[in-house]
């Protein structure tokens, strides 16, 4: 079932062309990843809101938004011309100029002929998407530091140094930071923050990894307690960080969450238990607050931020890239004045955005390996998908002109539907006309529902593969 003679020659044929496919794949999700800044693209997204693109770039403030991107968009172009291509030298190209008949001509049976030409074109698109997946962990890795652990910031690299500490293991132990008075400024300096600020950020950042742990930990427990529970779905049993971050009395309740949980902050099982109770104190605290009205944040900065450019002559954009400027004393005053807001409470205010910003950046470079699994997994699934069609046309036809306006017209019609889709929601029945829909890459990063949907992608190169095997091998070629 199997040529060897065969497969060698389908290599020489289409590997230069998997090799320029898997190249152009390679340096792309290689810039993509590099290039990423959470902060700039921030900005760039918190500009583009409230225009018609908001929607389309709302994801692209996340390094795992940013690939998503790439995926369902540069990728599935790619594959899909190497797929077009790759089909028609394969089967038709060989029967239109008659190396078919050479071929044919030996005693290799025409089951083992098209049976080899089909392992080579599913593990050459495999091949291309594995080669690409390690590449983009790789280059993710050495970038953003956060395949293995933790995103490793420049700030911490920087702090690191001045503790002689590995970065990693700074990265893992912030308080490690707050409790060196050179670390701590040299972290502030990275961060563009002065050292009330900084600290104030690592504060949350601890705040942050200790609740990542604790809800790790609560529902590890959970899938013990629920294990046998029909009725317990995922959702149901997870307990996310932001669930406990509302609701953090959920920790005094499980003793592994309590140890895991003390750890980013340097703490002690009591300590860490007297923390959680402030924090649930605080919670309370806030919702009577809300219940009260306050004033609004947003006005208050906004305005702030216009009185500084114009009391220190600058851009909005310095301003942006440097939010201590309004705590300059002039600024600082002048902003109070316009804002009827005390100047204690005003510099408190300008912190918390700088800390809300520092979070949100830090948010936007985690890298999820399950997740970039599942994009991978299901591009290269589309990919074959479509490769597929192609494959069927090229065995369908005895022209390769009718192949390729076929097997490379309807992948490609699938794509452009998915990008109208893409670009307007009045559109979006069309879904039902292209198989690019079943790649639900916004599902994927949700963590929602795309099983389905990713097994019905499988089964469809399975089927046309198949079928294509019968065509050929029973099929009248012009010999």
């Amino acid at each position: 079932m199997f040529s060897k003679p065969i497969f060698k020659q389908s290599v020489r044929s289409n590997g230069p062309l998997w090799l320029v496919i898997t190249a152009v794949l390679s340096i792309l999700i290689t810039i993509f990843i590099v290039s990423f800044d959470a902060d700039d693209i921030g900005q760039i997204v918190s500009a583009a809101e409230d225009t018609s693109f908001g929607d389309q770039v709302s994801d692209l403030g996340t390094l795992m938004g940013t690939l998503e991107m790439f995926f369902k968009m540069v990728a599935i172009l790619l594959g899909l011309i190497y797929g077009v291509f790759c089909a028609n030298n394969l089967v038709v190209s060989e029967i239109d100029s008659g190396s078919m008949a050479y071929t044919l001509s030996t005693p290799i049976k025409r089951g083992t002929v098209i049976f080899t030409k089909m392992v080579y074109m599913i593990g050459s698109i495999i091949l291309m998407f594995a080669v690409t997946a390690g590449v983009g962990m790789g280059v993710t890795e050495i970038v953003h530091n956060n395949l293995s652990g933790n995103a490793i910031t420049e700030d911490v690299e920087e702090a690191a140094a001045a503790l002689d500490r590995d970065p990693s293991y700074v990265r893992d132990n912030l308080y490690m930071i707050k409790d060196d008075d050179y670390a701590l400024q040299s972290g502030a300096d990275a961060r563009g923050m002065d050292e009330t600020a900084y600290g104030k950020y690592l504060d949350e950042a601890m705040k942050r990894d200790s609740l990542d742990k604790a809800s790790d930990e609560i529902t590890d427990s959970r899938k013990d307690e629920y294990d046998d529970d029909d009725d317990m779905d995922k959702d149901d049993i997870e307990i996310t960080t932001d669930e406990l971050a509302d609701d953090p009395g959920m920790i005094l309740n499980d003793s592994d969450a309590l140890q895991e949980g003390s750890k980013p902050l340097g703490m002690n099982v009591n300590e860490y238990r007297n923390y959680v109770n402030d924090l649930v104190d605080e919670n309370e605290n806030e919702e009577d607050e809300d219940t009260n009205g306050q004033m609004n944040p947003s006005a208050v900065l906004s305005t702030a931020k216009e009185v500084t450019e114009s009391e220190l002559d600058v851009s909005s954009a310095t301003v942006d890239d440097n939010m201590n400027l309004m705590k300059n004393d002039s600024a600082l005053q002048a902003a109070a004045e316009a804002t009827d807001v005390p100047e204690d409470q005003l510099s408190e205010m300008i912190d918390e955005s700088m800390v809300s910003s520092a979070i949100d950046s830090d948010e936007g470079t985690e890298f999820d390996l399950e997740t970039f699994g599942w994009l991978i997994l299901g591009s290269c699934l589309l990919t074959l998908a479509m490769g597929s069609i192609s494959f069927f046309a090229s065995t369908l036809f005895n022209r390769t002109n009718a192949a390729m306006a076929v097997g490379g017209g309807l992948p490609l019609a699938f794509y452009i539907v998915s990008i109208v889709i893409e670009q307007n929601d009045n559109l979006e029945d069309l879904k039902y006309i292209t198989i690019t829909t079943l790649y639900n890459t916004s599902e994927i990063i949700a963590d929602g529902d795309f099983l389905i949907q990713m097994g019905v992608l499988a089964v469809i190169p399975v089927v046309l593969y198949v079928i294509s095997g019968f065509i050929f091998t029973r099929k009248d070629l012009p010999l």
